[in-house]
């Protein structure tokens, strides 16, 4: 079995773009990026073959 690590961001994109407007405000959005982006682990009985379709075109969510 294999793993797939994939990062998620689970925030607000028009937050994280209105912090990154202002010159105080991109520290503070490039901590909110860190703090609401999560790792979703999948195992796979083949994680070659997804690659494989997945660059292809045919993996479909």
């Amino acid at each position: 079995m294999g793993r797939i690590v994939r990062y998620q961001f689970l925030g607000s994109d028009l937050f994280f773009w209105l912090l990154c407007m202002t010159i105080v405000g991109i520290p503070i959005a490039v901590l909110y990026l860190i703090n609401s982006t999560v790792a979703i682990e999948e195992d796979l009985p083949n994680p070659t073959e997804f690659l494989e379709q997945f660059r292809a075109g045919k993996f479909r969510r």
